[in-house]
């Protein structure tokens, strides 16, 4: 992964970015091509969609848990996951939406039943 600096018009400042590797060989569909993540999403954003990565602020924190940089800092829940259909750790990615951090399936916080907050 390559981090840099780049410059956010809708936060109207230089933010972290990495841009992550792309796939080291070919495979198949769950392969993806390499994803600019901005490592400053949050509080500060005042757009919907980030200019710098193309996307809303929850799907750049998906890639954030996805790509393996950011876990600790989003509040984590553990919850029955409709993907796996077990109790595991759901990182918040956004006001509406968790990742299951065992099977990667996103969910709806409305759908999910919170066993635990961590």
């Amino acid at each position: 992964m390559k981090t840099q600096m780049a410059f956010c018009s809708a936060c109207d400042k230089d933010v972290h970015i990495v841009i992550t590797d792309e796939p080291s060989q070919e495979g198949h569909a769950n392969l993806h091509d390499s994803e600019i993540v901005c490592l400053e999403i949050g509080e500060g954003c005042t757009g919907h969609v980030c200019p710098i990565g193309g996307a809303s602020t929850t799907v750049m924190a998906a890639r954030l848990v996805r790509n393996g940089l950011q876990t600790i800092v989003q509040r984590v829940v553990k919850a029955r996951c409709g993907g796996c259909d077990r109790v595991t750790s759901h990182v918040i990615v956004g006001s509406g939406h968790a990742r299951c951090a065992e099977c990667g399936t996103m969910s709806a916080r409305s759908e999910l039943v919170i066993v635990t907050e961590m």
